[in-house]
C-alpha cells in the first residue's frame, strides 16, 4: 500500500517530465518554418479587441521575423543579438538588446535554447496540446499553449496578467526550407526616426 501511495504522488510529476520532453521532441524538429498567420486579441469577457494577419518566419537558434498586414502594419525582427521593431504609422524603429526581451516570448520559445523548459514551466499535454504554466511569478504570462497538427505546428496562444488572450493560428506552414539569413536582416528606411534602447 506504502509502495503504491508513492507511485501515485509521483505519477503527476512524470507526466510533467514526459510532457516537457515530448514538447521539446517536437520542437527540436523545427530548423525553420515560414507560415501566414492570423492573429486575434481578445478581453477578459472573450470580446474581440483586434485581428490582424501576416507573415511570420524562424530560423533556430534565435531568430525571428513577424511581418503584420494592414492595419496593424507592424514588422519585428529578432537575432541573438537585437531586436528592431519598425511601426510604418510612427514613422519610427526600436532597437533593443535580445537579451533585454523575456525569456518566455512564445517566439522566444520556438526559436530559442529548449534546455530550460522544465525548469521554467509547469507543462501538461493533452494530444497535440501543451499547456506552459510559468513557475515565476514575475512572467507577464498566467499561461502559454502550443497545439500541433499531423506534428507540425498549428498554432499557439497566451493569457496575460490583465487576462487578456492572443490567439494565433499558422496557415501554409513550411518546415525546413533553409530560410537564407538575410531574411532576418533590417536596414531602417530613410527618413523615419531610429530608437535604440541599450
Amino acid at each position: 500500500m506504502r509502495l503504491l501511495c508513492a507511485f501515485l504522488a509521483l505519477t503527476p510529476l512524470l507526466a510533467f517530465a514526459d510532457a516537457a520532453q515530448d514538447l521539446k521532441t517536437r520542437i527540436d524538429r523545427i530548423q525553420d518554418l515560414k507560415a501566414q498567420f492570423k492573429q486575434v486579441l481578445s478581453d477578459k469577457t472573450g470580446a474581440i479587441l483586434q485581428a490582424s494577419s501576416g507573415e511570420f518566419a524562424l530560423k533556430r537558434p534565435g531568430y525571428f521575423l513577424w511581418e503584420s498586414a494592414a492595419p496593424y502594419e507592424q514588422t519585428v525582427i529578432g537575432t541573438p543579438e537585437k531586436v528592431w521593431v519598425y511601426d510604418p504609422d510612427l514613422e519610427q524603429v526600436t532597437v533593443r538588446r535580445a537579451d533585454e526581451q523575456t525569456a518566455d516570448n512564445p517566439a522566444r520559445l520556438l526559436s530559442g535554447d529548449l534546455a530550460a523548459l522544465r525548469s521554467n514551466y509547469e507543462i501538461t499535454a493533452q494530444g497535440a496540446h501543451y499547456h506552459l504554466a510559468p513557475k515565476s511569478g514575475d512572467s507577464p504570462y498566467r499561461y502559454i499553449e502550443f497545439s500541433f497538427r499531423d506534428e507540425t505546428l498549428a498554432g499557439l496562444s497566451f493569457k496575460d496578467k490583465l487576462d487578456q488572450e492572443t490567439r494565433i493560428d499558422f496557415e501554409g506552414l513550411r518546415l525546413n526550407t533553409n530560410i537564407p539569413a538575410e531574411t532576418f536582416s533590417f536596414t531602417p528606411p530613410q527618413g523615419v526616426d531610429v530608437i535604440v534602447n541599450e
